[in-house]
């Protein structure tokens, strides 16, 4: 069960969306709060109607998911959609860049330096993204950018980020196994990256307050790393790009209504 929840265009609720293994758009639910109290409702609103067999449930790090899913389905794995995962640790470490970028263009220097500094400041702002782009996505044009940002960035967050980020590959991308993730985290522990900055010790926190439900797919067979709830909630938000959203909550049903016919149940010509 992929679960995760958004605000309708045109809406200031939030709508719950449970999508299946077999990428199936199964129910949108308007929340009337969110809440764990809501989501755990839903669900037993699911169970009661058949859903029971749950072995894992992809979700978001919304802090209600935890504890709804245990209360209805407590044998059921959850699993963190690496999406968010990356995101989470790219928003502290973009921070982190943010504050040394500013102290950058702050420092002041003599006249015939300052221009220098400001075309290093400019350069780091318009490939910043760079830091945060792994090593098979560069051309061999950005990758030879991002080596002159760490030649210029030498000692700083700017290097740091980059050297971080290689480390947690470790871990969340090359470990084979459960454990191997756990004694390479630890290693970060004791390398003292928690350290660096707050928001490396915040990516830390983070990491070790969730890792076991974000590497469940280690620990459990035939556990995906990523949720199909991204995709759905884009095809939702396509619907609502094209009608501008929906002025009644009967007008969204009937086209959720017709997305599934025309996805899943009309027939297939001969």
């Amino acid at each position: 069960m992929h679960l995760d929840e958004y605000k309708a265009k045109g809406t200031r609720s939030w709508e719950l969306i449970v999508r299946d293994e077999h990428k199936r758009l199964l129910f949108s639910f308007r929340l009337k709060e969110r809440s764990g109290r809501q989501i755990q409702a839903v669900l037993r609103w699911l169970r009661i109607w058949g859903v029971r067999d749950i072995t894992t449930c992809y979700v978001d790090f919304f802090s209600a998911y935890p504890s709804a899913i245990r209360a209805v389905y407590p044998h059921a794995e959850i699993q963190y959609d690496f999406f968010h995962v990356v995101q989470n640790i790219h928003r502290h470490l973009y921070k982190a860049l943010t504050t040394y970028r500013k102290a950058f263009k702050a420092t002041v220097s003599a006249p015939d330096q300052q221009k220098i500094r400001e075309a290093l400041h400019k350069k780091l702002w318009e490939n910043r993204y760079l830091l945060f782009t792994n090593d098979e996505n560069l051309s061999t044009q950005q990758s030879q950018v991002l080596d002159e940002l760490l030649v210029e960035h030498a000692d700083t967050i700017v290097e740091q980020i980059v050297l971080f980020r290689q480390c947690l590959r470790g871990v969340l991308h090359e470990s084979e196994t459960f454990q191997q993730a756990v004694d390479r985290f630890a290693a970060l522990i004791l390398e003292g990256w928690r350290d660096v900055s707050d928001a490396f010790g915040k990516v830390m926190t983070f990491l070790e307050d969730h890792l076991e439900n974000i590497l469940t797919y280690l620990r459990v067979p035939d556990v995906q790393r990523h949720s199909l709830s991204e995709c759905t909630v884009r095809g939702l938000r396509r619907i609502e790009t094209i009608r501008q959203g929906f002025k009644t909550q009967h007008g969204r049903v009937t086209h959720l209504k017709l997305l599934v016919w025309r996805r899943y149940l009309r027939p297939v010509n001969p």
